[in-house]
Order: structure tokens, then C-alpha cells, then sequence
């Protein structure tokens, strides 16, 4: 059974993979222009695709090792952004308001997936991995 801490981080960081897909939403015809319509769609489908592969292999499967890159993709988040905050970078209006969001919602999350409740969770041995001796 999975705790609550588990099953808040999860809902938590399945927020925090909506607005940033709203988040590309908005930014789309920059990010074209940047990078061309092949590399913007090739960068948020990798970023969303790998986030919510790891999501589900740490949040349902307890999978430690997907809980640590998708903790080490939250700190080079968290990092970028406490970036533009001190460079006084950070994009004015509702994109800022949603960047701060995502931000908060993904730390937040990986905040409750290192609870005591959580930690037991991850720590506990995996029967369905074991191979047939």
C-alpha cells in the first residue's frame, strides 16, 4: 500500500507536468523560433515523456533509482529557476505566475516522496522484480 505522502507527491507532480505543458503551450512560438518545430516538439516530448515514464516507475512501482533522476531533474529545475529569480530574469505576467507554480509543485512533491512513510515505501523489497531462481 502506497502512503499518502506517495500518492499527494504523485498527484503534485502530474500538476506540475500540466503547466508545463502549458507553460511550452504558451512559449511555443519562441521556442519555434529558437529551435525550429522539429527540435521544440523533439525537446518537450523527451522532457514530458521521460518525466512521466519516471513519475510512474518511482510513484507506482517505488523504483528508487527513478526517484533519484526525477529528484536530480527537480534540483536543475529549482536551480534555473532560483537563477532567474536572482538575475531578476524571471518572465513577468501569468508565465511567471506559471513558472513559479511548476516549480513549487514539483519541489513540493519530491519534498514528500523522502517522508519517513515514503522512504519505508521506496525501501521495501519489490516481489514483482525478483527473477525466478
Amino acid at each position: 500500500m502506497r502512503p499518502k505522502s506517495v500518492k499527494l507527491g504523485e498527484q503534485l507532480y502530474a500538476g506540475s507536468l500540466v503547466l508545463a505543458l502549458v507553460l511550452a503551450a504558451m512559449g511555443w512560438a519562441s521556442t519555434v523560433a529558437a529551435i525550429g518545430t522539429g527540435g521544440a516538439i523533439g525537446i518537450y516530448a523527451a522532457y514530458l515523456g521521460a518525466s512521466i515514464l519516471l513519475l510512474i516507475l518511482a510513484a507506482r512501482g517505488g523504483n528508487r533509482i527513478a526517484l533519484w533522476v526525477l529528484s536530480g531533474i527537480t534540483a536543475v529545475n529549482l536551480v534555473g529557476f532560483l537563477m532567474q529569480v536572482s538575475g531578476g530574469v524571471v518572465a513577468g505576467g501569468l508565465f511567471g505566475v506559471l513558472t513559479t507554480l511548476q516549480t513549487l509543485l514539483a519541489t513540493v512533491a519530491i519534498v514528500l516522496f523522502f517522508r519517513p512513510a515514503a522512504r519505508d515505501f521506496f525501501a521495501r523489497p519489490h516481489p514483482e522484480w525478483e527473477e525466478d531462481a
